[in-house]
């Protein structure tokens, strides 16, 4: 089998297969949010349509408390002789632009003494039993049982007598009840070939009310009883089956009465109801088109991977004849290959197999400088320990004159622990290449910059270097060998120092860091370009003339050393920050 064939068909096996099972999850995933979208539209609508109902029914109310309490009602004393009060309600009936059918008042024999419709007077109206009460502004309502025939609502109130107690009969209005309609039959539907429907249900489980594409036609729903034990919520969504859409599966959108101010509602709730197979028949358009769009992908795919599984195999050819003469010790470069991610992945990787190469190469010379420092320093061991072991045996002596001050005793006492000091870097240069083993032990770091500080006094006066040290690290106290940070410290200071104009300025920051104690130091000299902060701690790396270039390799071979860190910035007053990190020891010294 070729690597043609096998391209061949890989690409067509895991592409088809891929676009096939992508396809499916982007499906269902589109039919999750389009259901999710459907039901909370749904909801939304029946929370809409159950308020505006709300607050309708409020306003009827509202009106026939404000209307019962007005003076001209009193006009009912005298039987309404002069038709003030009729003439009252027909111009409410006609400011209201058909909201009431009818407004009339009827005294306590339940004779109409006044309305809009002049018809009615002198009718009886006996006052029935009402459907439905409810107490507002100290006001009991009565609504009559709904006149499904005439469409309308009956509300009554009494009036009250303001010059006597009782009552002087009662004020009715008929509202229409066809503006419940228009509120059922405003939702519109979610898609342009869905349909949705809504029911009105009273506290008793009636539909009372529904959309215009129901009320045309007798129907039953059976479920509408399973539906509202379901409903949990002031307003939410369910599934279920409707048997008067021959129990196709609907998505039901509700929301039960919540009142409006005072008005506590009369327990009514709204469903509004979508049939999953409209709502979902954009998925289902979508998932056709996809599958034709499949099916043209795949001859598509089959012309396209021929011409690509030759155009892959064309380069890993070239990899392979690569492969063999670099093996056979020939000078090649690895070929450049614009051709898939893979391939041009497995060129990278020769390339940097080279780099690698040359990068090993490096190291070797690296450690060769490492060997020439032990060999320098072997050198020059002799030499150098010859004056320290002066400068020791003279300060012994100074200790015993017996005229020897204060100050010249302490004096003597620096140059005896700088000088054994300086005798043990001159052992460690020598182990440059092969450095020793730290000898840990717990040291407080602050002091430790201190009296590096105290060494370096002079330096900085000699230059006017004005060095700033801010030790706010809360947990300074460090396993280490103090010899070594000390070195560490005085070759970054003397290296600032060394780098800043007279009168310069070196800040010294300690702050806490998790589990470290990072130490900043910072200066306002030249700085270090973004070249050599990759290069300063290479041996023999300098810039200043005078300069071996191995102060810094021993600082970052003595911090590596303690598990530590450090690392080059920029500085906030334009020079350099050198940051060094040392893992901090968790409990104090007693």
């Amino acid at each position: 089998m070729t690597i043609r064939y096998t391209l061949l068909m890989s690409y067509l096996l895991i592409s088809l297969a891929s676009a096939l099972l992508i396809t499916l999850m982007i499906f269902v995933h589109l039919q999750d949010i389009l259901g999710a979208e459907i039901e909370g539209k749904l909801k939304s609508q029946a929370t809409t349509i159950m308020q505006q109902i709300d607050t309708t029914l409020f306003e009827r109310m509202e009106n026939m408390a404000m209307w019962s309490r007005l003076e001209v009602m009193q006009e009912l004393r005298v039987r309404d002789v002069d038709k003030r009060l009729s003439h009252f309600l027909n111009e409410l009936h006609a400011g209201y632009d058909g909201v009431y059918e009818q407004i009339f008042v009827v005294d306590r024999n339940d004779e109409t003494i006044s309305a809009s419709d002049a018809n009615m007077i002198g009718t009886r109206y006996p006052q029935a039993h009402p459907w439905l009460t409810a107490s507002h502004n100290n006001h009991t309502h009565s609504l009559q049982h709904l006149d499904a025939k005439d469409d309308k609502l009956y509300f009554s109130i009494p009036i009250p007598d303001a010059f006597a107690t009782g009552e002087l009969g009662r004020l009715y209005a008929g509202f229409d009840w066809k503006e419940i309609f228009r509120l059922l039959d405003a939702p519109l539907p979610l898609s342009v070939d869905a349909q949705s429907y809504a029911l009105l249900v009273d506290s008793d489980g009636r539909i009372i009310a529904s959309s215009s594409i129901l009320r045309n036609k007798a129907f039953q729903f059976r479920h509408l009883s399973e539906i509202l034990k379901r409903m949990s919520d002031t307003a939410g969504s369910l599934e279920t089956q409707a048997d008067f859409l021959d129990n196709q599966h609907v998505l039901v959108g509700y929301a039960r009465s919540p009142g409006y101010r005072a008005f506590k509602g009369f327990g009514w709730c709204v469903l509004i109801l979508q049939p999953s197979k409209s709502a979902f028949a954009p998925v289902w358009d979508l998932w056709l088109a996809i599958l034709v769009f499949l099916c043209l992908t795949l001859v598509l795919g089959i012309m396209v991977s021929f011409w690509m599984s030759a155009k892959i195999a064309r380069p890993i050819v070239r990899l392979a004849e690569f492969t063999r003469d670099f093996m056979q010790g020939k000078q090649v470069t690895p070929p450049q290959l614009k051709s898939s991610r893979e391939l041009t992945e497995l060129s990278t990787q020769f390339s940097l197999m080279i780099n690698n190469l040359e990068q090993s190469r490096q190291d070797l010379v690296r450690v060769a400088k490492l060997a020439v420092i032990g060999e320098m320093a072997a050198s020059m061991a002799h030499e150098v320990r010859t004056p320290l072991g002066i400068l020791r045996s003279s300060a012994q002596i100074l200790q015993r004159e017996p005229e020897l001050s204060t100050i010249g005793l302490e004096m003597t006492e620096y140059i005896l622990s700088e000088t054994q000091r300086l005798n043990e870097l001159v052992t460690t240069l020598l182990e440059c290449a092969r450095p020793r083993p730290p000898q840990f032990s717990r040291q407080d770091l602050h002091q430790v910059i201190e009296h590096t500080m105290e060494l370096l006094h002079s330096q900085a006066d000699a230059k006017q270097v004005q060095i700033i040290m801010r030790l706010s690290a809360k947990k300074a106290w460090l396993h280490c060998d103090r010899d070594h940070i000390i070195q560490v410290f005085l070759n970054l200071i003397m290296n600032a120092i060394q780098h800043v104009e007279t009168g310069g300025r070196i800040e010294l920051i300690t702050r806490q860091q998790p589990g470290a104690i990072e130490t900043l130091i910072s200066d306002n000299g030249a700085g270090i370009s973004d070249a050599n902060k990759v290069k300063v701690f290479e041996p023999f790396f300098t810039r200043r003339q005078d300069g071996i270039g191995l102060g810094l390799t021993v600082v970052q071979q003595i911090i590596l050393a303690h598990h530590g860190k450090i690392f080059i910035t920029d500085s906030d007053y334009g020079g350099a920050c050198f940051h060094v990190l040392l893992p901090f020891s968790p409990t104090q010294e007693a």
